[in-house]
């Protein structure tokens, strides 16, 4: 009975300890079941996710348990009588009815890892496909495989599964992954988006996963332009390297580095660090990534006996936004994404300058804003994956540079040295070319050159006033 009584007290010291205590008042038979169990068994600290179902209709007491939860209810499904009470933000209890029984809603699961159901009032378990053996070896199984196709997004969750719990895809179930790949276009991009989300942005085996996904080639499936990197060569002085190999290569050191960067020089920067474990960093860092080199089958040329691959960021951040967007990722994520692929040879070509001026500080600043400090992780990552990938001492150097030329210019916070008023004074009439003007007298102060009010409107004068 430990196991029972220590899921008990989790539940009881959890966000939705109301809500079971309502129910126990009532004296509602009822049942948790899934990922509650799942996430209990596998150690995760919070239980943010609860599901229960009832023997009959939720609507007649959702409202009072959101009311005990002090969480929102929303219908989510009406024919399957399913709701959710949404609680914080980040907490959900799912409430439904039992179709049948207990038995049939268990068979009906996804994997062995889910079809586990706690029952109350009695307060046991109830295991019928031998999930607690199958969380003990690590072990994602679909006990019925045809399960998986009477909702395919399950397919895509085996892989969720793998990358955010640590386990491994039992072999029955992997071969029928791969036998119906297609089908996981069936499911609403919606899902599959969310899917993808969770994946990247909880996931501790993200390499390993993303290889079995090639092994099943449902990652060409999900990310079509891929395909174009596998067997594309390239050059360096003395080897060759396969653009994919080196891709998923980028994706292990990333990997690594949120388990080690206070082994890097990133060290130092430990109040910048903690943004790229934000979720969505986290995802924005990985899906750049993979698709940091996409174009550069398309601008492949060799000169001087090695590859060149002449604007494949510009190009590549184009399909990287349109992929976002046909995977139903909002705008506001698929423009960041865009930047990121847009930008990603930044660091490493400011970096490789002999002489960093000022105002090229200020201009990394100011076009890669506050997706400044991402760039150095990515082309971290990107670093160690290219050969030999040995030295990043470059990419040091310029962070410091740009950590303490940021700190400095937020310390003083000057107002600008001119405006739009200032420049309509001189007779010029309002446009584009404001934006470019006041622009470049900003980068020329950061630089020095500039100081005051009189001397930025000089060089107005000079460079944009026509005698």
């Amino acid at each position: 009975m430990k196991k029972e009584t220590a899921f008990l007290k989790r539940i009881q010291d959890s966000t939705f300890a109301d809500a079971i205590r309502f129910l126990e008042k009532k004296n509602i038979d009822f049942y948790i079941v899934g990922g509650a169990i799942r996430d209990f068994l596998t150690g995760k600290e919070d239980i943010k996710d609860v599901d229960i179902i009832i023997p009959f209709d939720p609507e007649k007491i959702i409202h009072e348990i959101a009311k005990k939860v002090k969480g929102t209810p929303v219908l989510l499904d009406e024919e399957r009588k399913e709701w959710r009470i949404i609680v914080k933000k980040e907490y959900t209890l799912d409430i439904g009815q039992i179709e049948i029984d207990i038995d049939n809603d268990l068979s009906e699961r996804d994997f062995s890892i889910n079809a586990i159901a706690f029952k109350f009032p009695e307060k046991i378990f109830i295991d019928k496909f031998n999930g607690f053996d199958d969380i003990e070896k690590k072990i994602i199984r679909a006990f019925k495989k045809e399960n998986l196709i009477k909702d395919p997004l399950r397919i895509l969750r085996a892989f969720r599964f793998m990358a955010t719990f640590g386990f491994e895809i039992e072999k029955e179930t992997f071969e029928f992954i791969k036998e119906n790949k297609e089908k996981i276009f069936d499911s609403a991009k919606e899902r599959i988006m969310r899917e993808i989300y969770i994946m990247f942005s909880e996931g501790i085996k993200i390499y390993d996963t993303l290889l079995k996904m090639k092994e099943a080639k449902i990652l060409f499936t999900l990310i079509p332009e891929l395909k174009e990197l596998d067997g594309c060569l390239q050059i360096y002085d003395d080897k060759s390297l396969d653009i994919l190999v080196h891709t998923l290569n980028c994706v292990k050191h990333l990997e690594n580095f949120y388990k080690n960067w206070k082994k890097t020089f990133f060290k130092e920067y430990e109040k910048e660090i903690n943004t790229i474990f934000e979720p969505e960093s986290r995802v924005l860092l990985f899906i750049s990534l993979i698709f940091h080199d996409i174009a550069k089958p398309l601008t492949r040329k060799i000169e001087d006996g090695r590859t060149k691959f002449h604007r494949h960021d510009k190009i590549g951040s184009n399909i990287t936004y349109n992929w976002a967007k046909r995977m139903r990722f909002s705008e506001k994520f698929a423009k960041k994404l865009k930047r990121m692929v847009f930008w990603h040879m930044y660091p490493h070509l400011l970096g490789k300058e002999e002489e960093i001026t000022r105002r090229a500080l200020f201009r990394y600043l100011r076009k890669t804003e506050e997706l400044w400090f991402l760039l150095f992780v990515h082309a971290y990552a990107d670093f160690r994956a290219t050969p030999p990938g040995k030295d990043p001492s470059y990419l040091k150097n310029l962070l410091k540079k740009i950590y303490d030329f940021k700190i400095e210019s937020e310390k003083e916070k000057p107002k600008p040295l001119i405006n739009g008023y200032d420049l309509i004074d001189l007779g010029l009439k309002p446009g584009p070319i404001f934006k470019e003007i006041l622009t470049e007298v900003e980068e020329l102060r950061a630089e020095g050159v500039l100081k005051t009010k009189e001397e930025a409107i000089e060089f107005v004068k000079r460079n944009y006033i026509k005698n």
